[in-house]
Formats: C-alpha cells, structure tokens, sequence
C-alpha cells in the first residue's frame, strides 16, 4: 500500500461593502476589519470544497549504519517507518544518547540477534550491549532526521568497529576488533 496525503481546501466567501477613497484603501479596510474578527466567515458563507492527493514520498535521512561484524558507515536511508523496520529487522525501539538516537530491533535479545556493540556508562563501563542492526539518527520534534556531519564523524569513531565481549570478573568487557585485517590474516 502506498501512503497519500490529502489537502483539503474549503472555500468560504462573503462580500463587504465599505466607502473608500480607491481599491487598496478599501481591500485593506476589510483585511484590518477580519484581523479584527468583525468579518466572520461561517458556514453561510460556504462555495466549494477541493481535496487534492499526493503521493507521500518518504524523505532520505543520513545516518550511521551499524551492523554485527562489520565496519559502521554512513548511509541514506528512507524516513518511513516500514524502511526502518527493514533495516533492523522487526519493530523498532528508539534508546537515546546525548547526541543522536539508536534505533534498533525492540526484541533483539529476545530473538537471539547478533552482539553488536555495546553501551557504557560514564565510566566506561559496559551496561547494556545492542543485538542486531542498528542505525544512529537525529530527532526534531517527533520526527527521524540526518545527523549532522559532526555527529557522523564522532558517532563513526565510536562505534566503528565491532566487538568481541568477555565476563571478567562480574562485568562485561568489550573488546573492538578489525574484521578487514581478520580476512586478510586467512
């Protein structure tokens, strides 16, 4: 199914009679008397209606893509909510960060997805670990955006490289490997 939006235009008319010295003096007569609310248009005043369908064309967003086992990058991607779902694989949660937004899988660790990357506290511990695609996108209001290009380049440093993770000693460590060097090694 394709997504449409429709504009709907009600056309009321109503028409003023006013004394004055030419057409622009009493044009903006009756454009002061409306501001005011002493012209007011209801539905007496009713002529016509038109509805006009558009089709809705998602917008691109650039993001960081970062997917398990590989190097992250940047990508453009469809703002709709159906590409999104493509990306990671299922329904998607939203997990905030002080500059952008991970979207992910909701049920990731639920469905055994992939370790990914993993998100440490503010002393670089490991207290949760993403499973699965993601990407990291920008908001404004209650919409997805690009990132800029300061946030592309720090969110490509942060999560560049995929990890390994390990239990040592009651926490989670993670280490970031390579995977290029890992090929060229065989």
């Amino acid at each position: 199914m394709k997504k449409f939006e429709v504009t709907i235009t009600e056309i009321l008319t109503k028409k003023v009679s006013v004394e004055a010295q030419n057409q622009e003096e009493a044009e903006q007569i009756v454009t002061d008397d409306w501001y005011r609310g002493e012209h007011i248009l209801d539905a007496d005043n009713f002529t016509e209606i038109n509805f006009e369908a558009k089709e809705c064309i998602p917008e691109k967003i650039k993001v960081v893509l970062v997917e398990p086992g590989k190097i992250a990058k940047v990508q453009e991607i469809d703002s709709s909510l159906e590409s999104m779902q493509n990306i990671v694989g299922g329904n998607i949660d939203v997990r905030y960060l002080s500059d952008g937004l991970i979207i992910h899988n909701r049920e990731g660790k639920l469905l055994s997805l992939p370790l990914n990357r993993g998100l440490c506290d503010g002393e670089c511990r490991v207290n949760d670990i993403v499973c699965g695609t993601f990407f990291i996108c920008d908001s404004k209001e209650d919409e997805f955006i690009s990132l800029s290009d300061t946030q592309i380049t720090e969110h490509l440093k942060r999560f560049k490289y995929p990890e390994k993770f390990f239990k040592v000693d009651d926490r989670i460590t993670k280490v970031p490997y390579n995977p290029i060097k890992k090929e060229h090694e065989r």
